[in-house]
């Protein structure tokens, strides 16, 4: 993607993978994600994963590869 992005964690458990390193985070966590990181995010807490994506610019369709 071509915009940076900011993940904020409300509630769960989740790891986020960025380019080849893996964070976990957690409630209250907060993680940069750099434009044209390869990056998802994955719950893996028994409960739900409820997040914040914060992002700059804001998101277009196009700049997104999947």
């Amino acid at each position: 993607m071509k915009s940076s992005e900011i993940y904020y964690i409300l509630e769960g458990t989740a790891i986020i993978h960025i380019d080849k390193k893996s964070f976990t985070v957690s409630k209250d966590d907060s993680v940069y994600v750099a434009p044209m990181s390869l990056q998802f995010i994955e719950n893996v807490g028994e409960n739900d994963l409820r997040f914040l994506c914060i992002v700059e610019p804001s998101w277009k369709q196009e700049d997104e590869i999947i």
